[in-house]
């Protein structure tokens, strides 16, 4: 999440004054947070108190009061709150109530498709358990005021994005789900949209240029030049790059992360904190917030592009061995897993099926690894959220395939295996 504050920072100043040059100054004397991060905000307190409270329905009466209280403690954000979105918020009689065509008695949706919406909806790709969990929960974060299909499709693409990137998925296998899923086109270039793009608050005008420009990014910092050097609505095409760009390189550098949470209030920053305390947040998130791991303790980073000698990566795989996404993917093409084997040690990896039916198919599986991890001592097994990706199956479900783990030094679990594993 905090990738998507960074971008709004980062576009603040050229929101209004748009800048064609890539190699902008990052930061002005007038650089801040904007509407963006204030409802980016309020949605992560609410999915991180329907998380905390096991409220599968994620009402739209808790999101509203999340809305309304921090608008409320933040009224006059740089840049402002959009037209209809500020009515909703402090004048909510003024507007039409869709479904009778008379003044509102409350705050009902305004059928909106503009991007405010998926500027907002970063922290859903981080806390949900699945894709299917990830969009639900994005659309309905999307329809308590952008109710238009576009709308909700616009919310839902980024958090896809966002789950998808954090799980392990390549760009050519995020661009491919999108556009089958979504629709959007992302095959324009980005020379081409630096050339002729034109300010466009829809999200169908901005959800696609802001994925563009994250997918021809080499890091963090490239995927900001490109989405604000765009023009358009800078801080939201950056807002969101940055949230989708933050999931996927997992790297931010040290002069930006500073400067931008330098600018943020203390309830933001608790905020993020609290995200960072989470099973869910980037091992880099959790630094930059000031939280720091237990050290008794050691667990498998949400994202490995790298490995020394000796470690091994474990990954949920098929029986077949087609290893085509996910992990899987990341292990054929990074750390030497074999095409057709889908069982076992191939180069630094280990394969443990999950695909072939229920997580008792799995047991023997985990069974075989740990007794094959214990007399490899040399060797340092980092366990992914193994079925917890494509196979769809949840991280309380495969943890207590692990309990065996537990007491061998050389196998490292993720945070959200040990800590459901310790609560039993």
């Amino acid at each position: 999440m905090l990738g998507a504050v960074i971008g709004d920072v980062v576009g603040s100043v050229y929101e209004f004054h748009n800048t064609r040059d890539y190699n902008f100054p990052m930061f002005s004397p007038s650089s801040n947070y904007t509407d963006d991060t204030v409802m980016t905000m309020a949605v992560a307190d609410w999915a991180m108190k329907c998380k905390a409270a096991g409220e599968t329905a994620y009402p739209h009466q808790l999101l509203e009061e999340c809305m309304v209280k921090v608008a409320n403690a933040y009224p006059c954000p740089m840049g402002g709150y959009g037209g209809k979105f500020r009515l909703w918020l402090f004048h909510p009689q003024s507007l039409t109530d869709d479904t009778t065509g008379k003044p509102a008695v409350r705050r009902c949706p305004y059928n909106s498709w503009g991007n405010g919406s998926a500027m907002r909806v970063s922290s859903i790709g981080w806390l949900s358990d699945t894709l299917e969990e990830t969009e639900r929960v994005a659309g309905i974060s999307a329809s308590i005021t952008h109710n238009h299909p576009e709308g909700i499709k616009g919310a839902q693409a980024v958090a896809a994005v966002i789950y998808l990137a954090r799980t392990g998925s390549g760009k050519e296998e995020i661009k491919q789900y999108i556009e089958k899923r979504f629709g959007y086109n992302l095959n324009e270039s980005w020379e081409h949209l630096h050339q002729t793009y034109r300010w466009d608050s829809s999200c169908q005008g901005t959800v696609p240029q802001a994925l563009i420009a994250f997918l021809e990014s080499k890091d963090m910092e490239s995927a900001l030049r490109m989405a604000v050097s765009m023009g358009g609505d800078s801080d939201t095409l950056a807002c969101i790059t940055g949230a989708v760009a933050e999931a996927y390189y997992q790297e931010i550098p040290s002069f930006i992360v500073d400067k931008v949470l330098s600018l943020l209030p203390e309830e933001f920053l608790s905020l993020l904190k609290q995200l960072a305390d989470g099973a869910y947040a980037s091992c880099y998130a959790k630094y930059i917030a000031g939280y720091i791991p237990a050290k008794t303790r050691e667990y498998t980073p949400d994202r490995i592009s790298s490995l020394k000698p000796g470690e091994v990566f474990v990954f949920g795989s098929n029986l077949a061995g087609h290893h085509g996404g996910g992990a899987a993917r990341l292990a054929y093409e990074r750390f030497g897993a074999k095409w057709g084997t889908g069982v076992g040690m191939t180069g630094q990896c280990y394969a443990i099926p999950t695909m072939q039916g229920g997580v008792e198919t799995i047991r023997p599986y985990v069974k075989d690894f740990v007794a094959y991890a214990k007399v490899h001592p040399e060797n340092k097994f980092w366990v992914t959220r193994i079925g917890c990706g494509i196979a769809g199956f949840k991280d309380k479900e495969i943890a207590p395939l692990f309990t065996d783990a537990l007491d061998v030094p050389n196998i490292i679990l993720p945070k959200t295996f040990y800590d459901i594993l310790m609560k039993r």
